[in-house]
């Protein structure tokens, strides 16, 4: 019995202090009104001053020939390897392009590329310049006023290269690469910033980069074979040449000669002899030439851009009434927490 007056005493007295607080709370209402409203202006500021945010994006797909089979038994029989199909460990395969994308030396190549054609400058310049590195490096005395369009990536001096690298590391933070489905191949690139043709120029510029490069390292081995055999039967094809008329004058000399003389034919049988092996030869050095041009075809991946951003870029700010809905809240709540703290202060200072 005296424990339960006990409970109902202290329920009592728990009441009677939160009843007190919300009377306190209650009697500064006007100071959590003005704080709260002050915090809803401030937040309704930073929504409306903030520079909208310019997202584009590019999907693509990328399909890989594979030779073989008949065709590299064909092409086997005149001497030709042309590899039995596509090697694993390719640089788009799993995970590889999504790091290969992502890659500092990819991004910096990107950077050094004009930003259009009517200006000189790259898409670094016009980087700093959007996110205000530019005005901070011109105001530094040691750094001063920095412009990329003069150099490449294998020539910056070691300012304009460590500058680069402030630029690149921004850009990484902006930058996604994923697939859009684990079990397609679809990739999406993505980039965000406050410029709505830079967004669009450095993604298309990016992509295109990475298959470019890409192309090149999947048809080198191959291209370099074609070249090889394209010279060799250029210069069979002058020799044929000029074998020819080589072969035609000594059959008009064969008919001028004298009959008596034995060694007569000799000349014309050497040139006519030299003019048919080489004839045979050339044939070959053709279809050779024409096998490794069709296997280098067929090797050549194809690079299908399935869906890209187009101007205007859909814009991303921050909404209106949600930056003022929650610093009204944040201001009203930490106006709050100091009011009672300031109150249970005095308590205790009283007491």
């Amino acid at each position: 019995m005296e424990q339960h007056l006990e409970d109902e005493i202290s329920l009592k007295e728990l009441l009677q202090k939160l009843g007190a607080i919300v009377s306190y709370l209650l009697s500064q209402w006007m100071i959590i009104v003005l704080v709260s409203a002050l915090g809803a202006g401030i937040g309704f500021y930073k929504a409306y001053s903030t520079k909208p945010l310019y997202p584009a994006r590019i999907t693509f797909v990328a399909e890989e020939a594979k030779s073989g089979g008949s065709l590299a038994s064909l092409a086997g029989q005149f001497g030709v390897d042309l590899g039995g199909g596509s090697s694993g460990g390719s640089i788009f395969a799993g995970e590889n392009l999504l790091l290969f994308i992502k890659s500092e030396g990819l991004i910096r190549e990107t950077l050094l590329t004009p930003y259009d054609s009517a200006t000189r400058i790259t898409l670094a310049d016009k980087f700093a310049e959007f996110e205000e590195f530019q005005k901070a490096w011109k105001k530094n005395e040691k750094i001063g006023a920095v412009n990329f369009s003069s150099f490449t990536s294998d020539n910056l001096p070691r300012k304009e290269d460590s500058l680069l690298q402030v630029i690149v590391t921004s850009v990484t933070k902006s930058l996604t690469v994923t697939r859009t489905d684990k079990k397609a191949s679809f990739v999406e690139v993505k980039i965000i910033s406050k410029d709505e043709r830079w967004s669009k120029t450095f993604v298309e510029r990016l992509v295109a980069t990475a298959t470019q490069l890409y192309i090149i390292s999947k048809t080198k081995v191959k291209a370099e074979n074609v070249a090889l055999l394209q010279k060799r039967a250029d210069s069979l094809g002058a020799l044929l040449n000029s074998t020819t008329y080589t072969a035609a004058a000594s059959q008009q000399i064969l008919v001028d000669a004298n009959p008596a003389l034995r060694t007569a034919p000799v000349n014309a049988e050497i040139s006519t002899r030299q003019k048919m092996m080489l004839a045979t030869i050339f044939g070959e050095v053709v279809k050779n030439l024409e096998l490794a041009k069709f296997s280098l075809s067929q090797e050549t991946p194809v690079i299908q851009i399935v869906d890209r951003s187009y101007l205007p870029l859909k814009k991303e700010k921050p909404s209106k009434l949600i930056y003022l809905l929650a610093g009204g809240f944040i201001a009203g709540f930490l106006t709050v927490l100091f009011l009672l703290a300031r109150r249970w202060y005095k308590n205790i200072m009283v007491s």
